[in-house]
């Protein structure tokens, strides 16, 4: 079994690496987001929906989504609008500045993730992300 013992450091320091490959080219970019804000601005490209949707789809915690969606919020990026008949409930939308945000920021994004993939074949794309789904899902199904 001590085999397997260096997964976390893997996916972590991928992570981490990415990250702030994406921290710098925002930066360079005059791109005023982060690469977390950019997950819940990405997801609210596609639709407006519910903050606790938000927190499932970007697989982040809703505390977390929270203060993101405050921090995007503050910047003009997105609106949050209280439930009429559930006052725990916020329905978050993209503004125009959001959506401003998001066509700056795609272009950069996906330099990202062209870098990320250079040097491997559609195949093996394919492969790890066959095996991320699987090392996911035996966690996500052990209780």
């Amino acid at each position: 079994m001590s085999q397997y013992k260096e997964l976390g450091s893997f996916i972590d320091r991928t992570y981490k690496v990415v990250r702030q490959d994406l921290i710098n080219r925002f930066k360079q970019a005059n791109v005023d987001i982060t690469p977390e804000q950019w997950v819940i601005l990405s997801k609210l490209d596609d639709r407006d929906m519910y903050q606790t949707d938000l927190a499932g789809l970007s697989f982040r915690d809703k505390p977390t989504v929270s203060r993101i969606v405050d921090l995007l919020s503050k910047k003009n990026f997105v609106e949050r609008i209280q439930d009429k008949t559930d006052g725990r409930k916020y329905h978050v939308s993209i503004t125009s500045k959001g959506r401003e945000a998001i066509e700056k920021a795609l272009p950069v994004v996906e330099e990202s993730r062209q870098l990320g993939w250079t040097n491997l074949s559609n195949k093996e794309y394919e492969t790890l992300i066959a095996i991320l789904d699987k090392v996911f899902t035996n966690y996500s199904e052990k209780d």
